[in-house]
């Protein structure tokens, strides 16, 4: 969903009434991520999640999803977040069902076809049984006419119209033909995305992002990504919260090169090969990559150049002077105030 329609109802309920300031914004943040994965108000084995997958998933840290009252509890190794708009979910799911058929049958059937007050009709819903439109179906059956193909002499066909006498032949039904891949839209977790990169362009950390990830495995950037890959790096961002640094990218480029399978306890790291998979799942990839750091002790460059030592000030030196030249001042110096002879 890419709108969190919440009744304002639940403003006034007990349980948001009896919450803390930080249990409501914390919940408001769930609910909007529950929304646009229309996962039904359920966050699935959350429970072992650490504070850095919660602020790239949900923009919200452990301690504050571990006290959630009576807007936000666990139900075993699951989260439920209270209010979720479970209604408008299957309301949706059930419109796209109904497109999906309409669009099967090639739209909207036209009546009165061939005068000025050419209408389309409205289809109706699905049947459940059958999941096709029940007047839908009947209108696209009664304009098909039987038509008849004969050869005519020269190898050329003609058609023959066997509508009856008096009525005017309908127009032939024409198959649905599909967009062009360049134009196709591609509907991902609730986010569009054109094959053009359109949204990748009107954000460009998104795009660094985008041509960061790339590096990480070789192969990956020998292709352009498509629409779906696009989408699913886009939300890799967007759940993110912008907060991936250019640390981390060295860390993943350096966690892809390495060969080193498992850790001591012999816990398998986790590297998937597809890109979309590793958009897909970029928060655990990055947990992995986490886990192998400490394994490996990996530092950054930045981290391993030394400091070069500071070097003590040097005094400026003055002018040479001749040891005897200095004994010959020093003599006049001490006759001029009376401390010496003549030596």
């Amino acid at each position: 969903m890419e709108y969190m329609n919440v009744p304002t109802a639940l403003f006034s309920s007990p349980e948001f009434i009896g919450a803390e300031p930080i249990q409501r914004a914390t919940w408001i943040a769930l609910l909007a991520w529950c929304c646009t994965q229309e996962n039904g108000g359920v966050i699935e084995g959350c429970r072992t999640w650490g504070m850095r997958r919660w602020m790239q998933t949900c923009g919200v840290m452990d301690k504050e999803v571990m006290d959630g009252g009576e807007l936000y509890h666990f139900d075993g190794d699951d989260l439920v977040v209270f209010g979720y708009p479970g209604g408008v979910q299957k309301l949706l799911e059930r419109k796209r069902v109904i497109a999906r058929e309409n669009g099967k049958l090639g739209g909207r059937p036209k009546t009165n076809v061939g005068t000025d007050i050419e209408t389309e009709e409205k289809p109706t819903s699905v049947n459940s049984e059958t999941n096709v439109g029940t007047n839908v179906g009947a209108n696209v059956q009664n304009r098909k006419k039987e038509r008849k193909e004969q050869p005519h002499i020269g190898g050329e066909t003609t058609t023959v119209n066997s509508t009856p006498w008096g009525e005017s032949p309908a127009a032939p039904v024409l198959p649905a033909v599909p967009f062009p891949d360049r134009e196709r839209l591609n509907d991902v977790r609730g986010m569009r995305c054109a094959d053009n990169h359109a949204d990748l362009g009107a954000s460009p950390g998104a795009a660094r992002f985008m041509a960061a990830t790339l590096e990480i495995n070789p192969s990956w950037g020998r292709t352009i990504p498509t629409a779906i890959e696009t989408a699913a790096a886009l939300e890799a961002y967007r759940s993110a919260q912008g907060r991936v640094t250019p640390r981390d990218m060295e860390m993943l480029r350096a966690y892809y090169a390495s060969g080193l399978t498992e850790d001591r306890n012999k816990k398998a790291f986790w590297r998937p090969d597809s890109r979309r998979k590793f958009w897909e799942c970029f928060g655990d990839v990055l947990t992995h990559a986490d886990r192998w750091a400490k394994e490996t002790r990996w530092k950054s460059a930045a981290a391993r150049k030394k400091p070069q030592p500071e070097q003590a000030p040097q005094q400026p030196e003055g002018p040479v002077v001749d040891t005897d030249t200095a004994a010959a001042e020093i003599r006049g110096l001490m006759k001029e105030i009376g401390l010496g002879g003549e030596a």
